[in-house]
């Protein structure tokens, strides 16, 4: 008994080290919190993802896992009580000020999840 788990031990311990040589240690990364837009600058505020990885090149990635948004104070948007015309990982966030019943949406961030590998080294792990 006492020679199997010395064995098991042994194996995940060498399997442990091994992950990274694999490639299977990478983890999901988020990138740092982005403003990009205000409400008050036009029809909403508006964080494409399309836009805000050519504007922060290497800083957020194509293929996002998730996306986070919340006010510049730091209020989860899904605790707002406001309208969102788009809340997507694969294309980002579009709150609409027509679309609120008070005319005018609140100052949005949003940051994605990414897959972290070597040479995305900027995507801050969370």
């Amino acid at each position: 008994m006492m020679k199997l788990l010395t064995i098991v031990l042994g194996a995940a311990m060498l399997l442990g080290f091994m992950e990274p040589m694999l490639g299977a240690g990478h983890r999901p990364c988020w990138t740092r919190w982005i403003n990009s837009d205000s409400p008050n600058d036009g029809p909403g505020d508006i964080e494409l993802l399309a836009d805000l990885t050519h504007e922060f090149r290497g800083e957020v990635c194509e293929i996002p896992l998730k996306i986070q948004v919340e006010t510049v104070d730091g209020v989860p948007a899904n605790k707002t009580g406001q309208i969102f015309h788009l809340y997507s990982n694969t294309q980002g966030f579009i709150c609409r000020n027509d679309q609120q019943g008070s005319g005018k949406c609140l100052d949005y961030k949003v940051r994605f999840q990414c897959q972290c590998n070597s040479k995305e080294q900027v995507y801050c792990c969370n």
